[in-house]
């Protein structure tokens, strides 16, 4: 039986998994990654575009994510987790805290893909659209190959995407995120697959979200182009118990562009939480 990949960052204290963004492997978000490993033992699972021999067209949704995660945690034996996701890392982690709340203690959700409900409905009235999104097709079609890390280091300084990336940030992307290929470094997270997640937005989130009952702290930033203001309002009304917390002045790769103050505001969370559940 297949044995789902991860990384073990290592760390000691309490489990907390964490699930990465669409095109970020787990190992570029060390620099977020590493503040928890005072007090956590940090996990992620390699979600499937980094499986051997995964083929994106076999994607059907961003279910099948969130059935990877529950399968992680029974591969390993884990209940009573810390869940923490980025993006795509988000939803799952919400999905399967609705369909297993057994298996999380909190949840820790950075900038979850929730799109606006006439945004959803649109794609699921028109699934065949979705693909032909430009966001989509440049995912498809962006360069993947390059002679050496420096050259790829150099092409993606000049991107605005990572323009608030420090240079320890992006190396770490670099380093992690590009592998060594027959002379030639190459994206380690296929495009084929970069684009296809980006084409199957999750459409029941707004289904699922009142159906959460574990701990929750919601995570926006407020640059971003992901989570608009509508879908974080709405996300407030449907959960008022969990806690949000707005970001100024950082986009929607936030735990890159200031790992230690997002990964403090989440320690300082996680502590509190403990303490309410102790009492």
């Amino acid at each position: 039986m297949f044995s789902i990949p991860f990384v073990d960052f290592g760390g000691s204290g309490s489990l907390l998994h964490f699930a990465h963004a669409n095109a970020y492997p787990p190992a570029c978000y060390h620099r977020f990654i590493e503040p928890f490993l005072a007090d956590y033992h940090v996990v992620a699972m390699k979600q499937r575009p980094l499986w051997p021999h995964s083929q994106p067209e076999k994607l059907t949704s961003w279910q099948d994510f969130t059935d990877d995660l529950i399968h992680f945690f029974e591969q390993e034996g884990w209940h009573d987790v810390i869940g923490m996701g980025h993006s795509l890392g988000a939803v799952a982690t919400m999905y399967a805290a609705v369909q297993r709340p057994d298996l999380f203690r909190a949840i820790v959700l950075i900038e979850p893909v929730f799109l606006p409900p006439q945004i959803l409905q649109l794609a699921a009235a028109h699934p065949d659209k979705a693909a032909e999104q430009p966001f989509v097709l440049r995912a498809l079609n962006r360069r993947n190959r390059w002679d050496s890390r420096q050259e790829a280091f150099d092409r993606f300084r000049e991107k605005a995407v990572f323009a608030r990336w420090s240079d320890a940030a992006l190396w770490d992307y670099v380093n992690n995120g590009i592998h060594e290929e027959d002379g030639e470094f190459v994206l380690t997270y296929p495009r084929e697959w970069e684009s296809r997640v980006y084409a199957r937005p999750p459409l029941s989130v707004w289904e699922r979200i009142p159906q959460l009952t574990v701990p929750t702290l919601a995570i926006r930033a407020t640059e971003t182009d992901t989570l608009f203001p509508e879908p974080w309002q709405l996300w407030q009304e449907l959960q008022p118990h969990a806690t949000f917390v707005e970001m100024d002045d950082v986009g929607h790769m936030l735990p890159m562009e200031w790992p230690l103050l997002v990964a403090q505001t989440i320690q300082n969370w996680l502590e509190k939480e403990r303490l309410r559940i102790k009492d």
